[in-house]
């Protein structure tokens, strides 16, 4: 069977990285780690969180399995970054889900899932307004592209419990198609 991209979206500190993290962990699922002309921030690291370049010449567009622009950075994966069976995680920005939606052929499918997050929980968690307005006035996607949506309001116990789900539905999915 062709590999499974689990695409996972979201606002800043939805927990998209979480799961994608737990995903990993628990069920052995690797991560797509994008590429990005963005400079790293506090905490990040290079080829866990992110492959940090300053600028995307160089990289030839048909080995990617996509390219979008937030704001002044780009963001990239390849296509060798794939396993070649399977499942994989990914988190991307709405404009990544479209893109992988257009660019699943015979090779890949993709699993997209939303994770959603009440402001309280948010900041909560230390994420700062200005993060969390500039998010809710981004342009939404439609649901059209949308496959699962996740909410992360409660405890991490209820979040993984979620993911678990999150799981056996994608299996139940890939099995039917």
């Amino acid at each position: 069977m062709r590999p499974v991209i689990i695409a996972i979206a979201g606002p800043s500190g939805s927990g998209k990285t979480y799961l994608s993290k737990y995903l990993r962990s628990e069920f052995d699922v690797p991560m797509i780690v994008s590429t990005t002309t963005r400079p790293m921030r506090e905490g990040e690291t290079e080829g866990e969180d992110y492959f940090f370049v300053s600028s995307t010449k160089g990289f030839d567009p048909a080995v990617m399995l996509t390219h979008t622009r937030f704001g002044k950075h780009e963001y990239f994966s390849l296509k060798s970054q794939l396993p070649a069976d399977g499942y994989c995680t990914y988190v991307v920005d709405e404009n990544g889900i479209k893109a992988l939606k257009r660019a699943a052929t015979d090779e890949f499918d993709v699993y997209t899932v939303y994770v959603t997050c009440g402001r309280e929980a948010l900041v909560a968690r230390g994420i700062d307004s200005e993060r969390i307005d500039r998010d809710r006035n981004r342009p939404r996607i439609d649901y059209d592209y949308i496959d699962l949506i996740v909410g992360n309001n409660g405890s991490v116990e209820q979040f993984e419990d979620a993911a678990r789900s999150l799981m056996k539905i994608i299996e139940q999915w890939r099995h039917l198609r």
